[in-house]
């Protein structure tokens, strides 16, 4: 009963998650990207080019019709002389001039299930074929979230960092006038304007990084608009190891592929053991040709029918060989399972570790931030007042500078490891 409840409560836990849903301006990116990356219509021909296998598998159970036509000249050819009447004449057995026209048809009557196993192979291999449409798309999909939250994170940097150029220009400014008045020296003025050129060239660094970002969003959706969102808003997943590594076991595509991969394995082999077996065949033709008794050179109507069997006997162990091999890849594939297993598990743990030190991070940043904003506000007072020096002011703002980053960079971390943890549990957010 503890078993059912739990595995009752596992499924609600999946319906729980798929029902969670990114923002609507990041699904409408992942749906672009869907409809425009070019990686798709080659699958989806993929797709189209399996699913004619299937039909043309089926076909081994259709009836084969061929059509020949030959014309062959024959010399010398068996003549006899008989005795005919008193006289000798001479007897023919085969015309110098051969023609024949054949319908020939072979139609399988029993192939002991080689047909049907090829036919339901090649319909695994279809399956497989739309289960790889559904792992890129997950795959596009986390590669446009990332894409989108790293544009939000370096915006917000960018609009620290000119909060951060403001304020040494407001104090740039003070120093110029205390200079003017021989309050201060040249060598503070110099100090000042250096800051905020290093101050510059970090956001030229953000807005490189931005622009490239911006670059990957085109490559993905066909879009180089920034988008309009400006929030972390990514949804949280609370979900324990045991919990997410089920989730990902029944909707992440790279257990799915690898079931499906185990399965198409095992067709395989099934169709190499039925190496063995025989088949039987109806088989008949018609048609006309030349050189039948008494009138060698008539032009005759003839048919034939009967049916035939074939038999392998001897193979040189090719067969049993084959079988150990797929058998062997068989179990290869099922190891691949148990590979995923102990790779996603590791995964999980390190994207829930993740979420947890960033929510930690957070939790005392805040307080930084406060307590460095009124650090800022009493080292501009004293400065402004002219009890304190330019490096105390920059020491200030300098301090709030990185604990608004960190803010930020907690954020965005944040927020990446939930959506690798959602990746990892195959939750379709878009």
């Amino acid at each position: 009963m503890k078993k059912y409840l739990f595995s009752l409560l596992i499924t609600f836990s999946f319906f729980a998650a798929d029902a969670q849903q990114a923002n609507p301006e990041l699904q409408s990116l992942i749906k672009q990207s869907f409809n425009y990356f070019p990686r798709f219509r080659e699958l989806e021909e993929g797709v189209k080019a399996n699913e004619q296998r299937v039909g043309l598998a089926a076909t081994g159970r259709n009836p084969v019709i061929t059509g020949d036509a030959s014309y062959t000249y024959v010399n010398p050819v068996a003549k006899v002389n008989f005795p005919i009447n008193g006289e000798n004449k001479e007897l023919q057995f085969q015309p110098n001039h051969n023609f024949n026209t054949t319908l020939s048809i072979a139609y399988p009557v029993i192939d002991f299930g080689k047909t049907k196993l090829n036919v339901e192979k090649a319909k695994e291999e279809l399956l497989l074929s739309k289960q790889n449409i559904e792992f890129t798309k997950a795959q596009l999909a986390s590669q446009v979230t990332a894409i989108y939250y790293s544009i939000i994170y370096l915006q917000k940097a960018i609009t620290v960092q000119d909060s951060v150029i403001a304020v040494l220009e407001a104090n740039r400014q003070q120093v110029e006038t205390r200079y003017k008045n021989g309050d201060a020296l040249q060598l503070d003025v110099i100090t000042m304007q250096n800051n905020i050129d290093i101050e510059q060239n970090r956001k030229v660094d953000l807005q490189n990084s931005l622009d490239k970002q911006r670059n990957l969003l085109s490559y993905a959706t066909g879009s180089d608009k920034l988008p309009a969102g400006r929030d972390f808003d990514f949804i949280q997943l609370a979900q324990n190891t045991d919990a997410a590594l089920e989730s990902a076991r029944h909707n992440n595509y790279d257990y799915i592929i690898a079931r499906e991969r185990v399965k198409l394995a095992e067709a395989g082999t099934a169709i190499v053991r039925k190496g063995t077996a025989p088949s039987i065949n109806l088989i008949g033709n018609t048609g006309f040709k030349n050189g039948f008794q008494p009138e060698i050179m008539q032009y005759r109507y003839n048919y034939a029918a009967g049916v035939g069997i074939s038999v392998p006997i001897y193979d040189g162990g090719r067969q049993r060989r084959q079988v150990k091999l797929a058998e062997s890849e068989t179990r290869q594939q099922e190891f691949g399972i148990e590979t995923l297993d102990n790779q996603y598990r590791k995964d999980i743990e390190q994207a829930r570790s993740d979420i947890r030190s960033n929510q930690e991070r957070l939790q005392h940043t805040e307080g930084q931030i406060s307590a460095a904003r009124e650090a800022l506000r009493i080292a501009q007072s004293r400065f402004k007042n002219g009890i304190s020096t330019n490096v105390e002011l920059l020491n200030a703002n300098t301090n709030l500078q990185k604990v608004e980053l960190a803010r930020i960079q907690y954020e965005y971390q944040l927020t990446t490891a939930n959506a690798e943890l959602a990746r990892l549990m195959g939750i379709s957010y878009w």
